[in-house]
């Protein structure tokens, strides 16, 4: 993940992050601030910079105190969607008269195989600024889930 961000007072703010929260970078102005850890940083004039949030609630810095927003957070109507679905499934492969007509499976493999696509396009989706598009990437990777599991379950059923 790549951030670059305007700000009035320190200017130009550069933030990378590697895959799982690894090899983190910021630069400001231009200049690469010096790593103590993957959470503080210093500036040029020993002001600590601290990395806070996460993916739910965005990335800030805390630039000796004040807080600085890098990342945008994850919108209320996202999680709804995401657990709208989750719920879907697991009424579904509760009830007889559902599975009779599109088998999916259930329980942890189910579990996991809806969470593959909702994580990946809650991921994507934090990253969009527009809302019909987050919505879109939200609907999407809740009906990938649900078809991986509707696929799972047909398979299982057809080899019984």
């Amino acid at each position: 993940m790549k951030e670059i961000i305007q700000h009035e007072k320190y200017g130009t703010i550069e933030f990378t992050e590697g895959n799982f929260i690894a090899n983190r970078q910021i630069i400001i102005n231009g200049q690469p601030l010096q790593k103590k850890s993957n959470k503080i940083f210093y500036l040029a004039d020993n002001t600590e910079v601290k990395v806070e949030g996460n993916l739910f609630s965005g990335v800030k810095l805390n630039i000796g105190g004040e807080m600085v927003q890098i990342s945008n957070s994850g919108k209320w109507y996202e999680l709804a969607i995401y657990i709208a679905g989750f719920v879907l499934l697991m009424v579904w492969n509760n009830s007889i008269a559902l599975c009779s007509i599109v088998p999916m499976v259930g329980g942890a493999i189910g579990g996991f195989l809806y969470a593959i696509p909702a994580v990946l396009g809650f991921s994507v989706s934090v990253k969009q600024k527009n809302p019909i598009l987050k919505t879109t990437i939200t609907l999407c990777s809740v009906l990938l889930g649900l078809i991986l599991c509707a696929i799972v379950g047909v398979a299982i059923v057809s080899a019984l």
